[in-house]
């Protein structure tokens, strides 16, 4: 970030810190439990859900930029037809949505 001079790299590196935030504090709540540990750790965990997957979308992957050559897409593509970019996304987030991710109940 300081050598590159490049503002980019300290964003990325903030994906990275919100990640390890809200694990810390999810953590702290399945050992203390308790509303506020509660409220925090959901607080935390949504917006490094929703930062890392904004900016892994758009940064990372370069797709959903509005004025592409290629609407939503990036401007290179390695396949011709748009809808399988679409449809790996659809794909992508379904099978995330079926994912659990186990949690330790002290209780």
């Amino acid at each position: 970030m300081f050598e590159e001079k490049d503002p980019m790299q300290g964003y990325n590196g903030l994906k990275y810190f919100l990640t390890i935030v809200a694990v810390c504090l999810r953590t702290a709540y399945n050992i203390n439990k308790g509303d506020g540990w509660k409220a925090i750790a959901w607080v935390f965990s949504s917006i490094a859900a929703i930062f890392g997957t904004y900016w892994d979308l758009v940064f990372d992957w370069g797709l959903l930029r509005r004025h592409s050559k290629n609407r939503w897409l990036r401007d290179k593509l390695l396949v011709p037809h748009k809808s399988v970019y679409f449809g790996a996304m659809v794909s992508s987030k379904r099978r995330n949505q079926k994912k659990k991710i186990p949690t330790v109940d002290k209780s």
